[in-house]
């Protein structure tokens, strides 16, 4: 870490990842959603599509700082934080600092599993680019869509970098 800046937002960041997992495993979603936006629908563009890369250029240095002190957040804890609570997380920092993403919530088959089981996976898109879980979106078609509104919508990005 560069400076006293990068610290705190590691410290923001491994505390709201805290929290956000706290109330994933113990809080009905329902009462907490609100933090990641409001439901929107999926745009046209983006429907049947299964995600196969998304982006990961990260050019807006908010978004960066974020992306980066979430990682930083998650390798000091002493388990995984979920894809869910990085993504609540994410959207918390970007809120705090004037900016917004699109958390995504998509749903795959288990390709491993014989008995048909799905995997669901978070992640959150930021205007250039996936700040949290876009490495792991790989395979996963879109369900829910959470937009802050008058910020970023999802209509403005390109879900793939094929688009």
């Amino acid at each position: 870490m560069r400076n006293w800046r990068d610290y705190m937002r590691a410290a923001e960041a491994l505390w709201l990842l805290v929290v956000f997992g706290f109330a994933q495993r113990f809080i009905p979603i329902a009462w907490w959603s609100g933090f990641l936006g409001c439901n929107a629908r999926i745009p046209k563009h983006w429907q049947g599509v299964k995600t196969v890369t998304t982006m990961q250029r990260l050019s807006v240095i908010e978004e960066c700082a974020v992306a980066i002190a979430i990682r930083r957040a998650c390798r000091r804890l002493p388990f995984q934080p979920t894809c869910l609570a990085q993504a609540s997380a994410g959207q918390i920092m970007l809120r705090l600092r004037g900016r917004s993403g699109v958390v995504v919530i998509g749903m795959r088959l288990d390709p491993i599993s014989t008995d048909k089981k799905w995997e669901a996976h978070a992640w959150l898109l930021g205007k250039c680019g996936a700040i949290t879980g876009g490495e792991n979106a790989y395979g996963f078609t879109p369900t829910n869509v959470f937009e802050v509104p008058g910020g970023l919508s999802a209509d403005d990005i390109l879900l793939n970098e094929n688009d």
